[in-house]
């Protein structure tokens, strides 16, 4: 369905039209994505492990944590603090990760990035396929795995939209433009209360972009009104979702209604990911933190 902006009233839970836009910004996104590219930072030149980290996710029926740098992919079980390199195709070191995915099922991974398209590995990342059939352009900015169908992937690609596949990434479909704002980063949520399968929470250029997965319009999540970074949600308590900005890191208990600002680990958020246990796990200056209680305190952890 190519609904981009109807203006149609949304049930509760997607409340709040895209309005009273201010002005993209766009200086503190470019100079993450500088340094991303770099692994430069006001301190100056760091090694690779201290370059900042693109993206998180977490495999949870294998108890994995995997964290992407621009060039390197790394995972490790989320109870210990031994990290192994991932092996990427040669093609990730002329281009950069975007995002990382991993499936409802145990060792299925998916990577985007710009130049690349997407990459599906079905056992943990030792192996890789590229997974671009349909697809109009490798320009793959963003990408989720559905909540709880493992097959079913989307993908934004740079001025295309997003595309939807429900055969794990070998055919795709166009399904929408993607919200008004810029899409940095999306995830989908199982959370109740759609008219299909769940929702799309995305960070976008003045706040929380959200949709049903039918596609039936993007609404303004709760008027952050602020660059986002990065958006996740609890899969115990779906409606619990947080976002880093430009402001502050915030979360929200029922579904981007409305924000309550919390501790934040660092000043700038670059990546989120939330285990099935409810552990939250956020990426800040190259480094990476743990908060069990919903972001009220935050332990730095071996990155």
């Amino acid at each position: 369905m190519h609904s981009k902006h109807k203006k149609e009233r949304a049930p509760t839970a997607a409340r709040g039209f895209l309005k009273g836009r201010s002005p993209t910004r766009w200086a503190v996104p470019l100079l993450v994505g500088l340094f991303a590219v770099s692994g430069i930072t006001a301190a100056g030149a760091l090694d690779d492990s201290q370059q900042q980290i693109v993206a998180l996710t977490v495999n949870g029926e294998a108890n994995t944590l995997f964290k992407a740098y621009p060039h390197k992919l790394y995972r490790r079980n989320a109870e210990d603090g031994g990290w192994a390199q991932v092996p990427l195709p040669p093609a990730i070191e002329a281009h950069r990760i975007a995002a990382v995915a991993a499936a409802k099922r145990k060792d299925v991974l998916y990577l985007a990035g710009a130049g690349v398209g997407v990459l599906r590995s079905a056992d943990g990342g030792r192996t890789w396929e590229t997974r671009n059939d349909g697809l109009p352009s490798r320009e793959a900015m963003a990408l989720t795995v559905h909540a709880d169908q493992p097959d079913t992937v989307y993908v934004y690609l740079a001025g295309k939209g997003i595309f939807r596949s429900d055969d794990a990434g070998k055919h795709w479909k166009l399904m929408d433009g993607g919200p008004r704002e810029r899409l940095v980063q999306f995830v989908h949520s199982n959370m109740p209360g759609s008219m299909q399968t769940g929702w799309f929470f995305a960070a976008a250029a003045n706040g929380v972009a959200r949709s049903m997965d039918c596609f039936c319009g993007w609404y303004d999540a709760g008027g952050l009104n602020a660059e986002v970074y990065a958006v996740a949600y609890d899969p115990k308590q779906p409606q619990q979702v947080y976002a880093a900005t430009e402001k502050g890191f915030f979360v929200s208990t029922n579904g981007g209604e409305e924000w309550r600002r919390v501790k934040s680990p660092g000043r700038i958020v670059t990546a989120l990911a939330v285990m099935p246990s409810g552990t939250l796990y956020a990426a800040s200056n190259g480094r990476l933190f743990r908060s069990a209680n919903g972001a009220n305190t935050w332990e730095r952890i071996d990155a």
